[in-house]
């Protein structure tokens, strides 16, 4: 068994789907591994996202990742909705980058999604709010690099988490689309993160991972 190289992690969205993974994974690599749930920081209320960073003021790890929002259309989306996503899909991020001290050597990963690659139009808000906040993160990546710290964009197509059944009305029908002929499995994005971790990999910062199981027909 590898011996655990670093000291702290700390995952957003870790008590549950893809977060979750991570957090039980990250405990080959990590000492002390701090899953958070949406009780712990609510990242669409930024009371509550300062005081997050008044309690977690470093770490070895940081994993940025939250939910999103339920589909709708363009015509649907008021206000109150776009101020929500944007506190939690951007600003709170944000907030989190500039107000936690990342160690020297350690690594961020953005939870984003595929859909960043091929928009969907009931997905504007998810899809715009991260194509933005993984454009600030590329533009912070290679000053990180000058402390050896490592930024990481994974972007995730199908996965079976309670996201997934919000999105979909018949998972078994859905699967049997799909180029693999099912569904992803959350562990291998837990497994990847800690296999980047435990093996000290650096030269992929500033760069995005699409997991999206051949669903993407883009090529770039």
């Amino acid at each position: 068994m590898k011996k655990k190289i670093y000291n702290k992690a700390i995952i957003l969205g870790g008590s549950k789907g893809l977060g979750k993974s991570i957090s039980d994974e990250l405990k080959k690599s990590c000492h002390n591994v701090i899953p958070l749930s949406s009780k712990d920081i609510d990242t669409s209320n930024i009371e509550s996202v300062n005081k997050f960073i008044r309690k977690y003021k470093s770490t070895d790890i940081l994993i940025l990742n939250t939910g999103g929002p339920k589909p709708m259309k363009f015509k649907e989306l008021s206000e109150e909705i776009w101020k929500k996503y944007f506190n939690q899909l951007f600003l709170s991020f944000c907030l989190i980058l500039n107000g936690i001290k990342i160690n020297n050597n350690g690594y961020i990963f953005y939870i984003s999604s595929a859909i960043t690659k091929e928009p969907k139009e009931n997905l504007i808000p998810s899809s715009s709010l991260r194509i933005g906040f993984t454009s600030v993160l590329k533009s912070l990546s290679a000053n990180y690099s000058k402390r050896g710290i490592s930024v990481i964009n994974l972007a995730p197509g199908p996965f079976k988490t309670q996201r997934i059944k919000e999105l979909l009305t018949d998972l078994k029908k859905f699967e049997k689309k799909l180029p693999t002929g099912k569904i992803g499995n959350p562990r291998e994005i837990g497994i990847l993160v800690n296999s980047i971790v435990q093996n000290k990999l650096r030269y992929i910062s500033g760069s995005t991972i699409y997991l999206d199981g051949n669903t993407l027909s883009s090529l770039n």
